[in-house]
């Protein structure tokens, strides 16, 4: 996928704003979410599960609040690497143990080959 994105900045009226965080609340709720600006436009698919950060100040007379929400969409096929985190030891089978103090296999040897029959010769 191709990296798409809008920035705004803008000033508005609370009731602008507030206006505009229900949409977002709405658009979150149905998992779609497109953010537009003329003819520019982002559309973007919530994840389940989302990162949330949220920032808060105020210095002087300025205040900010600032909120910030990102996801990971999940490749459709792909299933998610095996990961247990635990403090039990899997049950793996093990393999046959050969005794340690046989020696080590050596090559089965060929008997040799009897000579080939000779036809007898044509007079």
């Amino acid at each position: 996928m191709s990296k798409k994105s809008i920035e705004i900045k803008t000033h508005l009226k609370r009731e602008t704003v507030v206006s505009y965080l229900e949409e977002l609340v709405k658009s979150l709720k149905a998992g779609k979410l497109v953010v537009q600006q003329e003819e520019e436009f982002v559309s973007l698919h919530p994840a389940a599960m989302m990162e949330l950060e949220v920032s808060a100040s105020h210095k002087k007379s300025k205040e900010k609040f600032a909120l910030e929400l990102s996801w990971i969409n999940e490749v459709e096929g792909v299933e998610p690497a095996a990961l247990l985190i635990g403090t039990k030891e899997p049950k793996i089978a093990e393999a046959p143990k050969k005794p340690e103090s046989a020696a080590p296999e050596a090559p089965a040897k060929k008997a040799p080959e009897a000579p080939a029959a000779k036809a007898p010769a044509h007079k």
